[in-house]
């Protein structure tokens, strides 16, 4: 909950600086509540409002079990290793 508004805002930021992939690392996160969940769900919703791309690297098992209890695991973007891969070594595109 102390975090989730520095993380929207890094989103804001990065999303309106013309940012094309977004992905949220959530394996330091230690505690995922309705906040944080309600976070991702809009992050996502963003993205395929917007023509941005979300993914995100799952944490522990804890802060997974909460996706799961939910019901938005098989919603959400999770990456795979190779998907995140992919994504680290794909060319950077030039500025405009």
């Amino acid at each position: 909950m102390r975090t989730v508004g520095q993380v929207r805002e890094q989103l804001e930021t990065v999303t309106a600086t013309g940012a094309k992939h977004v992905v949220l690392d959530l394996r330091g996160v230690t505690f995922l509540d309705s906040t944080g969940l309600q976070l991702v769900l809009e992050a996502d919703a963003a993205s395929r409002a917007q023509g941005w791309k979300f993914g995100l690297i799952g944490g522990p098992a804890h802060v997974q079990q909460v996706f799961d209890l939910t019901g938005p695991r098989a919603r959400v973007p999770f990456l795979t290793a190779s998907e995140l891969a992919a994504l680290l070594t794909a060319p950077r595109e030039a500025p405009a």
